[in-house]
């Protein structure tokens, strides 16, 4: 795992976006990362949204560092790990 990039574990569940939220640190500025819902169920499993992503929480984080990587964030700053 890159040193510049901490994951903390704040993730949450946001309605409105239908959609796990969670922070990073990335060379000590905070930004978010977000997976939705659907997704977490097609690439991970069906349940509970929060225990799935605590279940793959490090598979999940392999994802989002690449993303964080790659700059592929939105207009908004969002990292999205959806499809």
């Amino acid at each position: 795992m890159n040193q510049a990039i901490q994951f903390l574990e704040d993730e949450f569940i946001d309605e409105s976006k239908a959609a796990i939220v969670f922070s990073v640190f990335v060379d000590g500025y905070k930004r978010i990362c977000a997976i939705t819902i659907n997704t977490l169920a097609d690439q991970f499993a069906e349940g509970e949204p929060l225990l799935v992503f605590e279940r793959f929480r490090w598979d999940i984080e392999e994802i989002a560092e690449k993303a964080i990587l790659s700059q592929l964030d939105d207009s908004e700053g969002y990292y999205w790990l959806s499809k």
